[in-house]
């Protein structure tokens, strides 16, 4: 996959031009939600990343291209396969694409490295930071989102909140049950989270759960359990909205040419799986004839096929 991929359907920022600055699969984390499946290469920091990353002029040449060639773009978005702060060239990327566009420019981050200063202060010149809080204490962090050695959740925490002093910031957290792993789902985990989240004092909340298929054994919480636990926290945390993601955005138009779908196609599956309905939101083109190129890459053996909660989802061979 390249360093640009879509504009894809977000649940929360519309149609987002992606930006994957990493070697992919390289993470700090390794959540047992991910819809990526084990990362092949976990690290403390970016002194532990063996292969190059994309440099911030390959960074805004590539967005400036694919700016070129769609109509409609919400949001140019930092995330990608795995934590896109490892990057050391972010904050200069974000700089040189502030050259050429006004299309304002999100970070989505687990938040593990808001601790270091550089990285801190790239994530201060976004126009919009989305860092997630999975655990409001160590032992629940360390099951569901598996950091690297040396990570603590109560750092992270007070540096999430000293960035949202400084830009705005939607707080996901991500909301799991499993047999093996355990929740942070339940009572005693969401009072944790809460006493997290009242600290930080984020613009919003986004409770989100495992819409897509993780390879890990992980279920999502019932649409009926997150609005508990969303009520739960207003009681709790006056003044900051807490939202429930909702599972479907929809394009705004017409975004590739005809000749470019197969691979575009290809870009956005390896960055998470999606439905054939997905890829049509993305690609402004009809349900049916986005069935034909996934039958044609799935004979191919390009692809595979996922049920999740009795959805049909495409995804990778590696992803």
């Amino acid at each position: 996959m390249g360093i640009i991929y879509g504009p894809v359907p977000s649940r929360r920022l519309g149609m987002s031009l992606g930006v994957d600055p990493i070697p992919r699969l390289t993470c700090t984390f390794d959540c047992v939600y991910c819809q990526l499946g084990r990362k092949r290469c976990k690290v403390r920091g970016p002194e532990e990343v063996t292969e190059p990353f994309p440099d911030p002029e390959e960074i805004a040449n590539g967005v400036r291209e694919a700016l070129a060639k769609h109509e409609h773009i919400d949001y140019i978005t930092f995330s990608g396969s795995g934590e896109p702060t490892l990057n050391p060239g972010l904050g200069e990327a974000v700089e040189l694409i502030r050259r050429f566009t006004d299309v304002p420019i999100a970070l989505i981050t687990n938040s593990s490295l808001l601790t270091r200063a550089d990285v801190f202060d790239a994530a201060e010149s976004f126009d919009l930071a989305l860092p997630s809080l999975d655990a409001g204490e160590q032992d629940t962090f360390v099951r569901i989102d598996r950091p690297a050695y040396g990570f603590e959740i109560d750092e992270i925490a007070a540096a999430i909140g000293r960035l949202a002093r400084e830009v705005p910031v939607w707080l996901e957290v991500m909301l799991v049950q499993s047999d093996k792993y355990g929740s942070n789902a339940d009572d005693e985990a969401i009072s944790a989270i809460i006493e997290k989240v009242g600290v930080i004092a984020p613009c919003e909340v986004d409770l989100n759960t495992c819409v897509r298929p993780p390879e890990e054994p992980v279920d999502s919480v019932s649409e009926e359990r997150l609005n508990r636990i969303r009520a739960r926290m207003e009681a709790s945390l006056t003044g900051i909205p807490i939202v429930v993601v909702p599972h479907r955005a929809k394009a705004h138009s017409r975004l590739i040419r005809e000749d470019e779908i197969e691979a575009e196609i290809m870009r956005i599956l390896a960055v998470r799986p999606c439905t054939t309905v997905d890829l049509s939101d993305s690609l402004g083109i009809n349900p049916a004839e986005v069935g034909k190129y996934l039958a044609r890459l799935s004979e191919a053996g390009r692809i595979e096929r996922r049920v999740q909660e009795g959805r049909l989802y495409y995804a990778t061979k590696d992803g």
